[in-house]
């Protein structure tokens, strides 16, 4: 999963949750689907979801990431928070199509009852360095908890850190099932409206665990920089980090597992040490 579309998901399924005329929901995170019958509520993650000429769906639809294609009738709203959202000469959308970012193609014979939109360009900007904006956002946020980190508890990242180096295999096994079994209890808790909330707040544990491997693993760079200073090592170390993992995901097929291996092994260490409260050691082995 594209680690962006999960702050838009937890917005979705808050403007789903506030909703209530919604009472159920369904995820299309992968794949190709053709939407002809559907109650509820659509989100459309990294997928390819088309409603075809004749269908006729209620909505509200929202496009977090993927290619959403509308042919036929959607008789409620249609937000698109990112992605691709076009809507073909002939189709219907009867509410609102609230265009927040991402790509918007609207024919000339579509039907809108209301179309709104937010100029995201005009805050960010619209030249190449826009996009970069995020990225140093989340870099200088994670090097400023780091170094609180290091003020407050080095012993923590410490034991984080010896596990990533001293065990990475288990650590990333570990890391490895519990994404697994999150992302099958997250889907199933998002679909069931009554425990969306506790969805939202495992997402934002589960982001908290990723940024505190993220920082360990900064740490454990700046442990090896040639830098007197605890602290400042800790903060070069976790700009590295966040810098060569946004790079690396940047590149087709590798840069995906070399960064899914990076963080996975990161949220085992910290899984297994209790963020950094106890040192791992593996049980002994009989003779």
């Amino acid at each position: 999963m594209n680690l962006a579309v999960i702050p838009l998901l937890i917005v979705a399924l808050l403007l789903v949750s506030g909703n209530p005329e919604v009472e159920i929901a369904q995820l299309m995170m992968t794949g190709v689907h053709q939407v002809e019958d559907h109650d509820g509520a659509l989100i459309v993650g990294e997928a390819e979801v088309n409603i075809p000429t004749g269908a006729e769906v209620p909505g509200p639809i929202y496009v977090i990431g993927g290619e959403m294609t509308v042919a036929g009738v959607v008789t409620g709203d249609v937000i698109q928070l990112a992605g691709t959202l076009t809507v073909k000469s002939g189709a219907t959308i009867g509410d609102e199509l609230q265009h927040v970012a991402g790509t918007l193609v609207v024919s000339d014979g579509a039907e809108i009852g209301r179309r709104t939109s937010l100029d995201v360009t005009a805050i960010v900007g619209d030249d190449a360095a826009g996009s970069f904006i995020p990225g140093v956002v989340l870099t200088l946020f994670l090097a400023g908890v780091g170094y609180m980190l290091t003020n407050k508890r080095s012993g923590a990242l410490d034991n984080v850190a010896s596990a990533v180096t001293g065990h990475p295999v288990a650590m990333f096994t570990v890391g490895l099932l519990l994404a697994m079994t999150f992302i099958s209890i997250f889907v199933f808790m998002a679909l069931t409206l009554v425990l969306l909330p506790v969805a939202v707040v495992g997402v934002l544990a589960g982001l908290m665990t990723l940024g505190y491997g993220v920082i360990a693993w900064g740490h454990l760079i700046g442990a090896r920089l040639p830098i007197r200073h605890q602290r400042l090592a800790t903060v070069i170390g976790v700009i590295v980090a966040t810098t060569g993992i946004q790079i690396a995901g940047r590149i087709a097929i590798l840069g995906d597992v070399i960064v899914a291996a990076v963080l996975l092994t990161g949220i085992g260490a910290v899984v297994v040490t209790y963020f950094g409260v106890t040192q791992f050691r593996p049980a002994p082995l009989p003779d």
